[in-house]
């Protein structure tokens, strides 16, 4: 991957909308809240939503707009909740992955075993194509990315995941504290020649054994394969047919088909039945029987990352706000109050609405082209939500009361309680699309010029702090990504390992 220092630099959100399609769209952002401020003392937000969809969209028919008005608050409820929910887990000490990976798993507490990997699969592929997709859209090349479902070498990472998964599940029914796991990168590393597979781990997480998957065709490919590193402190694994002759091949070194402890051990796996599941995997035919909750919740927790860092993404080029800076005429609205109060105050369940239904207006119109007509209200309040809450957020870093990092970090427990809320209500592909839209480069950039122009709608003093907290955000989340971004970049061995674990082989 090239230099990032200037990767992050820039405002892409005019590759999104151009400053004239952004003025009409704040005119329908400027209609709909206004509408709500007069009425918000007058009706609930169900009964003003309607009225105000049918005003801006009248050749639609009261069903159809029943459905969008239905649809926008059903989504915000449920994320809303979702979000209380996370904080109601974080501040009794659990982390924000961790509330995450609990809350998926119950959606597919009543799943077959083959549904629920296929469920987090397509969860997984959904995050990391919006994380793929904004990384292509903020560098100045491509990002670099294989297609893992299509590394002829994929066989090697289902081993290695094999005999960790194996491993584990008997040492869970055994009572065991011991753990086997794949060593993943971290941040700003890069793979080793003869760096570790596998590792095992005691009950006090300290490593106890280390090993080295060697899955060549035949022993002969094995053996040349070990020649070409330096392996003295690490036990070999390799297929189970060819123990034997990669041990007279290397008698001074330990070979084994298995890794294990005392009684603990994980399966052995032959050559033929590795390229097997590689071949079931590729095709989507995968369910493995050793499928269980302990990896299913490894890949929630994994999922719940990656959903971080599509919010790090986002805060690294502060999307959207150089665009609602040049639309805003500084003309006053009626009910500015409202929106400072919401901003301020937290009491913005109502200003969410509003955005999300002007959004929905704009697309319908094609106005906001970016965002085809028909796609559904969720969408559009999942944007609001995020937008309005970031908001907040960034006003809290510019006053002090937070800081740039945990700034940070409360922008992506918002996107991981959104991608919660998402999950729990919208069923099947629609789950990637909605999260596609919602953390890519178009919902970053609608969602962060809804928000830029909410502040200025606000007042000049509260679009000065949101501005100035966009700032402290931006260069905090730079630092991180250019870190991150540079190991994922760089660790293709990790993304094929990832791919692998969902399916739990």
């Amino acid at each position: 991957m090239e230099k990032t220092e200037e990767i992050y630099e820039f405002d892409f959100s005019e590759k999104v909308l151009s400053e004239e399609e952004a003025k009409d769209v704040f005119k329908i952002q400027r209609q709909f809240l206004e509408s709500y401020a007069a009425s918000k003392d007058k009706m609930p937000v169900e009964e003003w939503l309607p009225q105000e969809l049918q005003k801006q969209l009248p050749e639609k028919t009261s069903e159809e707009i029943e459905k969008m008005s239905t649809e926008i608050i059903n989504s915000l409820k449920v994320t809303e909740d979702m979000k209380v929910s996370q904080q109601k887990a974080i501040a009794a000490g659990r982390s924000k992955n961790s509330w995450f990976a609990s809350t998926i798993l119950q959606s597919t507490s009543q799943m077959s075993a083959q549904e629920s990997a296929r469920y987090l699969q397509s969860l997984d592929d959904a995050v990391k194509n919006a994380n793929v997709a904004m990384h292509e859209t903020i560098t100045t090349k491509g990002s670099g990315y294989i297609i893992p479902s299509m590394n002829p070498n994929l066989d090697g990472f289902i081993a290695e995941q094999h005999h960790v998964n194996s491993f584990n599940m008997n040492a869970a029914a055994k009572g065991s504290g011991l753990r086997a796991e794949v060593q993943p990168l971290k941040p700003g590393e890069t793979y080793t020649k003869n760096g570790f597979d596998v590792i095992i781990k005691d009950a006090s997480g300290k490593r106890i054994h280390q090993y080295q998957m060697k899955y060549g065709a035949t022993a002969e490919d094995t053996i040349r394969m070990i020649n070409s590193g330096n392996y003295n402190n690490q036990t070999l694994v390799v297929p189970e047919e060819q123990v034997a002759a990669v041990q007279e091949a290397f008698p001074n070194k330990t070979v084994t088909s298995t890794i294990g402890d005392g009684d603990v051990s994980s399966k052995p796996l032959t050559k033929e039945q590795a390229k097997e599941l590689q071949e079931k995997s590729q095709t989507g035919n995968f369910i493995d029987a050793d499928w269980n909750d302990y990896v299913a919740k490894d890949i929630a927790i994994g999922i719940g990352k990656q959903t971080g860092y599509a919010c790090l993404q986002g805060a690294a080029v502060g999307g959207g706000m150089a665009i609602a800076t040049k639309v805003w005429n500084g003309e006053p609205i009626d009910g500015e109050e409202v929106i400072e109060t919401a901003i301020v105050s937290g009491a913005d369940f109502g200003v969410k609405t509003a955005t999300a239904g002007a959004l929905k207006a704009a697309s319908e119109k094609g106005v906001l082209k970016v965002i085809p007509k028909g796609t559904k209200g969720s969408t559009f309040a999942n944007i609001a939500f995020v937008a309005i809450e970031n908001v907040k957020v960034l006003g809290k870093v510019a006053t002090g009361e937070l800081t740039a990092k945990e700034g940070l970090d409360a922008m992506e427990q918002t996107t991981v309680s959104c991608v919660a809320g998402i999950t729990a209500s919208t069923k099947g592909a629609a789950i990637g699309a909605t999260i596609g839209s919602v953390l890519g480069p178009v919902g970053t950039a609608v969602g962060g010029f809804i928000g830029g122009t909410l502040g200025y709608i606000a007042g000049s003093k509260v679009a000065q702090t949101i501005v100035k907290g966009t700032q402290k955000v931006r260069d905090k989340a730079v630092e991180v990504v250019k870190s991150v971004g540079s190991a994922i970049a760089s660790g293709a061995k990790s993304i094929v390992r990832g791919f692998a674990s969902l399916f739990g082989f």
